[in-house]
């Protein structure tokens, strides 16, 4: 098992001191590990878009036949990652490195790039699915059962935000956490979108204290869902996205690249059933409400 791409906190973390874990969760495409944080760690198949704190890997075969269970021992050393009853070990410190920060993206275009953006979205979520995602909250669409009970809490949700009120803005993010059906809620993939956008949108207008509160929104969300959902809402409270989400800002906000932005739409909306459309969902919101306006 050979990994191609590492994020580089994750490869930090490896370099940093030596940690012992254990296998937290296996899927085909996916390898979840617990090493005493509240979020996880992952081995992810090559194919799919890096996520934060995890490592792309070359494997012959789905993860469930390559020998790696639930439970067992896991091993993070010397820029290493050890799975000894798997006999898996993967070298992070000689694979290519990907910073997943959302701050580390340079914002060269302002109000253009958040139009420009919110106008291309829109388009892409037209065409999906409008009975399993929620794209009808920002398309018009009509509507389905997670849309009608999520439109009142985002409202509340974003209305706190415009205000700057951090407690009730944390308290209106966890009561949209956890809705939907599969690993990661509709809702999750959502605030995700939205939480990883103002990251980007607060930082352009230097404000600082409003960026604060993004990770207090997350890790009240977290609190409400399963773990595995739970780690990708912190890891957007931490400016951290997956690679096709950065591409897509980079895309825009340093480029200004229009077909570079429509091809990575493209990406975010083959990730899961729903998820892609979900979170490209939340990042509208956020993008509509900067720009005027919170009504959902």
């Amino acid at each position: 098992m050979q990994a191609t791409t590492v994020c580089k906190r994750l490869l930090d973390l490896s370099l940093s001191r030596s940690r012992s874990g254990t296998v937290h969760s296996v899927f085909d495409h996916a390898v979840n590990l617990e090493f005493g944080f509240r979020g996880l760690i992952g081995l992810i198949a090559q194919e799919k878009a890096l996520t934060p704190y995890a490592v792309l890997v070359r494997t012959n075969a789905p993860f469930p036949q390559t020998g790696v269970r639930t439970g067992m021992a896991a091993y993070l050393e010397e820029g290493m990652l050890i799975i000894p009853d798997a006999q898996i070990e993967i070298d992070l410190a000689n694979a290519p490195h990907s910073d997943l920060s959302l701050d580390a993206i340079e914002l060269r275009y302002g109000t253009e790039a958040q139009e420009t953006l919110a106008v291309l979205i829109r388009e892409a979520l037209t065409n999906v699915d409008t009975e399993a995602s929620l794209a009808p909250l920002v398309t018009g669409g009509d509507g389905n059962t997670y849309t009608r009970f999520l439109a009142p809490r985002l409202e509340r949700l974003t209305y706190a935000v415009s205000l700057g009120a951090q407690q009730e803005s944390a308290q209106a993010a966890a009561n949209c956490a956890g809705c939907g059906m599969g690993l990661t809620p509709s809702s999750d993939d959502l605030l995700a979108g939205y939480f990883a956008t103002l990251h980007l949108l607060y930082r352009a207008g230097d404000r600082p204290a409003e960026k604060a509160i993004i990770s207090s929104m997350a890790q009240a969300a977290a609190e409400k869902t399963n773990r595995i959902s739970g780690t990708f809402l912190l890891h957007s409270g931490m400016a951290l996205a997956n690679a096709t989400i950065c591409d897509l800002f980079r895309s825009v906000f340093t480029f200004m690249d229009i077909a570079a932005a429509r091809r990575a739409i493209e990406r975010v909306l083959a990730i899961g059933s729903t998820s892609g459309a979900d979170m490209l969902t939340g990042m509208v919101l956020a993008l509509r409400q900067h720009i005027g306006g919170n009504e959902t």
